[in-house]
């Protein structure tokens, strides 16, 4: 198959911004859990409102 005719279900967006995020990360120490994973629960909790408590997990059927 060309490289041409590869058509993609969806391409990333990736920006500075993302890789700046990942490397800011990975410098801190935290790959897993942490002051960034507790700062989007709290944040994704917020968009949800209703006294919601969100969890982040490494994939939908974790």
């Amino acid at each position: 198959m060309s490289e041409q005719a590869f058509l993609p279900f969806a391409l990333p967006d990736i920006g500075e911004d993302e890789i700046n995020e990942v490397v800011d990360s990975l410098r801190s120490g935290w790959v897993t859990t942490g002051p960034k994973a507790k700062r989007f629960e709290a944040d994704f909790a917020a968009l949800l409102g209703g006294g919601v408590e969100a969890i982040a997990v490494n994939s939908a059927t974790a």
